[in-house]
């Protein structure tokens, strides 16, 4: 028995390893490094807000509460001295996959135990442990161990696994059986602030108790007739059903009350399906998306990151041939039933299938947009459970076609297993490669969903990153022509023209974006700096002040006000908002640069003085600020303390280091006296720029 968990630990990591190196990607960003909850003192804050850090009963929050999950991004913070080590959070997911795996092993023997197919013959196909192996590599678990966020999904899948095995011990065990529920129930609860679906154990348990039922008095031969079927569900059966449905009320109604009872606001573009108008469309495209979700479950060789917005697009035709695997699918149900219903089959073998497929089923529930719409289409990584069942159907129909260890087609069966596996583990190496950077996960969604305008918008946002204007121009406009109503796109296609001094088209945009979401921010900033560049000041002002009116502690929107009341002269006004963008963002360096200059220019020299320790103890290694600093004391003689400034200013520039930080350090060392040096900065900034007028005119004068 060592040697199958020693296999399943290897398998459980390996495929996995190629993403370890990678960073922090697409959610991870929002969920991790700009959340608040993870980095917080308080312990507590993670329980008053929602996934990503959103206070949970705004109706701004999606409502995802899961801070149990937030808590553990914390422990690695700390543990990782207070920083964000994409490394140290990568490894913690792939350990909490290898331990799910090595539970469900577990839990794999209990359920094919009570089902009455575990066998300790060792020349007996193992299905349990079959099972596990392919749940170890399936490649649809990337996004669950690979992407950070996906946490939510791996723990809350072994507080299941651990409800559930509870649950198991409070049947079997007579002395102890409310205190194994009571266990249970309180992981379940558990698993539910990992991630919503855990609550799901509890129904499955319910299943798994009657079916459990049901198997004993077969194995005894009692005929199933009313009277009996009433007999055995004893007074203490019963009780713990009642007992199960009231703390799955509770549990649901706690969390309804913590979401500030409101239901979360998903839009459109979220989810198509689910907001579809026509009842066909909206019926058949969400069994369509039924179809995918298995699908990726079979041959999972088209994944993606994101499969919202026009991914999937709707079925508005009954001529439209995704409607045939829709039939397909409810077939492959169909025959299932009808072996069910089949007398020949063995009762065993119809228990562990209905076991089988009610732990694909029952934790799916909840993404199925049955009872409530949810924010995405497909989300792979909610699939991680789900596949727990889907793994156990695989390894039963394996067992039925090759269970006769002693033919040529069990070791043909046992071969095409392994094949199973292997390329399994490729692809999710393979995969995992993809969830390293942002730019191959957002690049490698280009080819599967093609027509999904969030897929270019992101590859847009990484061209940009990596300086490539033209082909972010190319994603964004492509983005904006598949969801014209895009206004996220339209703001960053205006924000990049803006760089592009295409002011009149940025302008156009930015008003677009607004005129579709008139309450955002981000928009109206960047339209007020388009207006300051055309020197159209009062517009410029009323759309800055828009900007804070909708987001009130918006330190960038400050500081750009403070920009533009430094061009009307307003100095005052400029500083004021410049302290206010200290005050939200102690870290932000070009208000500190711009509000100490200010101070020395309008002869507020003492005030910058005072100023400065403060903006050092911020921003300790900020070229910009030294090197303001660095000019304030060579004005008032302290030379050797501006040299040092100076000296750090453009150790810190590099290679964007410029003239004018030579040439300034030249006139320093030329007030000094110190003239070989002086002349020696002046040859430096000349070499640069040989056209540097204030650098020739002070290399002549030092020389006369």
């Amino acid at each position: 028995m060592l040697y199958k968990y020693l296999v399943i630990v290897c398998l459980s990591t390996f495929p996995f390893i190629s993403s370890l190196s990678g960073d922090f990607v697409f959610d991870d960003t929002e969920a991790i490094v700009n959340n608040k909850d993870v980095v917080s003192e308080a312990w507590t804050n993670a329980f008053y807000n929602d996934f990503w850090g959103n206070n949970i009963q705004s109706n701004l929050s999606h409502k995802s509460y899961r801070p149990l999950t937030i808590l553990s991004y914390r422990i690695n913070y700390i543990l990782s001295g207070r920083n964000l080590i994409p490394l140290h959070f990568k490894i913690t997911n792939l350990l909490c996959h290898m331990v799910c795996c090595i539970l469900l092993f577990v839990v794999y023997q209990v359920i094919l135990k009570k089902a009455g197919l575990h066998m300790n013959n060792s020349n007996t196909i193992d299905v349990g442990f079959l099972a596990t192996t392919l749940f170890s590599v399936h490649p649809i678990h990337i996004e669950a161990v690979c992407g950070v966020v996906g946490r939510a999904d791996i723990l809350s899948a072994i507080s299941f696994i651990l409800s559930f095995i509870h649950y198991d011990k409070s049947i079997d065990n007579i002395r102890y059986t409310y205190l194994f529920l009571l266990t249970s129930i309180i992981l379940a609860g558990i698993a539910m602030l990992f991630k919503e679906n855990g609550i799901t154990v509890l129904g499955y348990c319910v299943v798994y108790h009657i079916v459990v039922k049901y198997g004993y008095l077969k194995e005894k031969n009692i005929v199933l007739k009313k009277t009996h079927l009433m007999k055995s569900f004893s007074i203490k059966t019963l009780a713990k059903m009642i007992i199960i449905s009231l703390a799955s009320v509770f549990l649901l109604y706690s969390r309804w009350l913590i979401m500030g009872e409101m239901k979360p606001e998903f839009k459109p573009m979220e989810n198509p399906a689910a907001f579809a108008t026509n009842l066909f469309t909206k019926v058949v495209t969400l069994n369509y998306i039924y179809f995918l979700n298995f699908l990726l479950l079979v041959w999972p060789q088209w994944l993606c990151y994101d499969w919202s917005m026009g991914c999937v697009p709707l079925i508005k035709s009954v001529f439209d041939y995704r409607i045939l695997f829709i039939f397909l699918i409810y077939l492959f149900a169909i025959l299932h039933v009808k072996a069910l219903v089949n007398p020949r089959n063995k009762a065993a073998s119809k228990r562990l299938t209905i076991l089988a497929v009610s732990l694909l089923v029952i934790p799916f529930l909840p993404a199925a947009n049955i009872l409530f719409p949810v924010g995405f289409v497909i989300a792979e990584r909610i699939l991680y459970l789900p596949s727990a069942g889907y793994c156990l159907l695989v390894a039963i129909g394996f067992s039925k076609l090759f269970c006769n260890p002693k033919t040529k087609l069990y070791k043909v069966g046992i071969a095409a297993y392994v094949l199973l596996i292997i390329i399994y583990s490729l692809r999710s190496w393979q995969r995992a490669f993809d969830w390293k950077t942002e730019y191959n996960l957002f690049i490698s969604g280009l080819a599967v969903c093609p027509l999904n305008a969030k897929v270019h918008y992101n590859v847009a946002k990484v061209a940009d990153a990596r300086r490539n204007t033209t082909w972010a121009l190319s994603e964004y406009k492509e983005a904006i022509r598949l969801y014209p109503e895009y206004y996220q796109a339209l703001n960053n296609l205006g924000n990049l023209l803006k760089s592009q001094r295409q002011f009149n088209e940025a302008e156009f945009l930015l008003k677009k974006a607004i005129g579709i979401k008139e309450d955002f921010p981000a928009a109206w900033m960047n339209l007020g700096i388009v207006l300051a560049k055309m020197k159209r000041y009062n517009e410029s002002q009323h759309a800055y002040k828009t900007a804070l009116r909708y987001r009130r502690n918006y330190p960038n929107c400050l500081y750009n006000l403070g920009n533009l009341y430094l061009e009307m002269n307003k100095t005052t006004d400029a500083m004021e908002s410049w302290l206010a963008t200290v005050d939200l963002n102690p870290k932000h360096p070009f208000a500190w640069t711009n509000l100490i200059a200010m101070l020395d220019n309008t002869g507020q020299t003492e005030n910058a003085l005072q100023i400065i320790p403060r903006a050092l103890a911020e921003l300790p290694n900020t070229p910009s600020l030294m090197f303001v600093i660095a000019n304030i004391y060579g004005k008032i003689n302290e030379f050797s303390i501006a040299e040092t400034y100076f000296k750090k200013a453009i150790d810190l520039f590099q290679n964007k280091v410029q003239p004018i930080h030579y040439a300034n350090l030249g006139v320093l060392y030329h007030r000094w006296k110190k003239y070989d040096l002086a002349e020696r900065m002046y040859k430096r900034a000349l070499d640069i720029n040989p056209k540097f007028k204030s650098a020739k005119k002070n290399l002549a004068l030092l020389k006369k």
